[in-house]
């Protein structure tokens, strides 16, 4: 039964740790000296980048030709814009009003009333009935108003669509009552204004209306730019003579009645049920000024439309009409003229735009226009990511998961690890430095001098297993790709025994040594030195002193240090002076003097 592997608690920063100075500290620290960049992941797809290019190539277009261009998104605009408008309006017109009698109107007769605030009222038809105030019958319009007796009226005496107050009396028809094949029908009796105004049949409309002109006076003001400016910017005497025309006269402000119905109708038979009955006509006053040109290109542009609807769609109150009434007295007796006049109502709306160079507009554009570039970036990310054949691939090198209790568990395994390697490396130095101790005292015993001759046999087997010895101790430093550089000096050494189970013991620690795949890779650099005694050593030493006094100075570099060629040499020299008899130990102390203890690691 395999034991469970041991859960990590995580702990998190309490309150008052958190808002701690030395986290608050560390943030500030972090909030000022480090720099955090997004991942770049560069994905070689030539339809993901065909795509991405084809949208970054539309939306350039788009913001260069019609939001730079068209949409002038390098100006500051202002649509705020203070307005004022004058109408005239200039005709004769006339109507017959019965037999060889003619009426003659003008502009104080059809203009109702004189001054409307941006809009005007141009009669062109009307229906005029003279009144006086006493009592009559009720209109046959009304059917309710029909009786035979006065209990009927008295029962409807509070009709609101009464054109008087009712009197509750039935007025009996003279005629009728003469006739006696024919029910007797009377009308409910009312007081107010008589006779009733009859307006079942409408007259044909005011002849030459079409020929009617308007005259528009404007006048604007752009407050944040200061620019004033008017729709009359022509002389005298062509203002005498023109008229608006959509392509001859574009800015001409006198506009012809019959011209404006044209554009804004063109059935024939809507038009002249327009002069009839009346109709609603909007005339929009647009002002766009460019002002990083002159001001003479800043002109209104007139555009027409009409606003009620058509005569063949409407059932209920077509048109557009109202009543107005004009008052005097005679002998005491009241009398008025009622006219119910129709006409087309003429609505004038301004509007204005101006614009003008400024740089921090056209900042914010471009700004704007490099960010909707990151669109081309998000729809390639939601292709590659969820719509491609390898999308598995791309989304495993965009995005990287993090738990926490995963990296505290990998930080704890590798302390555990490197504390062991720190273990092994520490016993492989310690193996290589009892070889190589083992090593150089087989390797200066040729440097004694031995007067015994029962000992020159044993020496001479001695020295040839250790040549044998170091040319392996050689391999397994140039495996390793160290260089180590060794000198003794040494008093007194005992006698030491050569024999093949030693030998063999020191070619197998030397060779575990070479091939091990755990030496550390790390460069480092290590020197001993101790204190020796210099004295000269004689003929007639025993092996046990020189081991006694043995003193070492070892040295550990990588091959790319600098000073390996030079240790080379060193310890090239060192061993020469040792086979050499003659020299003493003494001065090889000398030329081998190393600093002091130190231990230098190189990541």
């Amino acid at each position: 039964m395999s034991a469970e592997s041991p859960v990590i608690p995580v702990q998190c920063l309490s309150l008052r740790e958190y808002f701690s100075a030395t986290n608050m500290k560390s943030l500030f620290r972090g909030f000022v000296y480090e720099y955090e960049t997004p991942k770049i992941v560069t994905i070689h797809s030539i339809s993901i980048a065909l795509m991405c290019r084809l949208i970054q190539i539309l939306i350039l277009i788009y913001g260069i030709v019609y939001l730079m261009i068209h949409k002038k998104g390098y100006q500051e605009t202002n649509t705020s814009i203070i307005s004022s408008i004058t109408l005239k309006v200039k005709g004769i017109g006339y109507n017959q009003t019965g037999p060889n009698q003619t009426l003659v109107i003008d502009g104080a007769d059809y203009i109702v009333p004189p001054q409307e605030n941006n809009a005007l009222f141009l009669m062109t038809n009307f229906i005029r009935t003279d009144q006086e105030h006493r009592r009559c019958a009720e209109s046959p319009d009304e059917k309710e108003s029909a009786c035979v007796n006065d209990s009927e009226c008295q029962s409807n005496i509070d009709f609101q669509k009464a054109n008087g107050k009712w009197t509750g009396r039935c007025v009996i028809n003279k005629k009728s009552e003469k006739n006696n094949s024919q029910p007797v029908i009377g009308r409910c009796e009312l007081e107010g204004w008589c006779p009733v105004e009859n307006d079942r049949n409408i007259p044909e409309p005011i002849e030459d209306a079409l020929n009617f002109t308007i005259f528009v006076k404007n006048f604007i003001e752009f407050p944040r730019f200061k620019v004033i400016r008017k729709n009359i910017r022509q002389g005298v005497s062509y203002l005498k003579k023109c008229n608006y025309d959509p392509i001859n006269h574009k800015i001409c402000p006198i506009f012809r009645v019959g011209t404006l119905l044209n554009l804004v109708e063109p059935d024939l038979t809507e038009r002249i049920q327009m002069l009839k009955h009346g109709g609603v006509i909007r005339v929009k006053i647009e002002w766009k000024c460019n002002l990083d040109k002159s001001l003479d290109y800043c002109l209104p542009e007139y555009s027409f439309k009409r606003l009620d609807g058509p005569y063949k769609e409407e059932d209920f109150s077509k048109g557009f009409n109202f009543r107005f009434a004009s008052h005097w007295k005679h002998h005491n007796r009241s009398f008025r003229t009622l006219t119910k006049a129709f006409g087309l109502r003429f609505i004038i709306s301004v509007s204005g735009e101006a614009g003008r160079f400024d740089i921090i507009t056209l900042s914010l554009n471009i700004g704007s226009l490099i960010g909707i570039l990151g669109l081309a970036t998000f729809v390639c990310d939601i292709v590659a990511l969820y719509v491609h054949r390898q999308s598995d691939v791309y989304r495993q090198q965009k995005f990287q998961d993090v738990d926490l209790n995963l990296l505290r568990l990998e930080t704890l395994n590798s302390l555990a690890e490197g504390m062991m390697n720190e273990v092994t490396r520490r016993k492989q130095q310690t193996h290589i430095e009892q070889v190589l101790l083992t090593d150089h005292i087989i390797e200066n015993t040729d440097a004694i001098s031995i007067n015994d001759s029962p000992h020159k046999e044993k020496f001479r087997r001695n020295k040839e297993n250790h040549h044998q010895h170091h040319n392996l101790h050689e391999q397994s430093s140039t495996s390793s790709s160290t260089t180590t550089i060794i000198h003794k000096n040494r008093s007194t050494s005992p006698t030491l025994p050569s024999d093949n189970y030693h030998q063999r013991q020191l070619y197998n620690k030397t060779e575990s040594l070479t091939d091990s795949p755990s030496l550390p890779s790390i460069k480092q650099r290590h020197s001993t030195t101790r204190p020796t005694k210099s004295t000269n050593l004689s003929k007639g030493t025993t092996d046990e002193q020189i081991a006694t006094s043995d003193k070492t100075n070892t040295i550990f570099v990588d091959e790319d240090s600098p000073n390996v060629y030079e240790n080379k040499q060193s310890n090239e020299d060192i061993l020469n002076l040792n086979k050499k008899p003659n020299i003493s130990i003494t001065n090889t102390n000398e030329y081998t003097k190393r600093r002091s203890p130190k231990l230098e690691t190189y990541l």
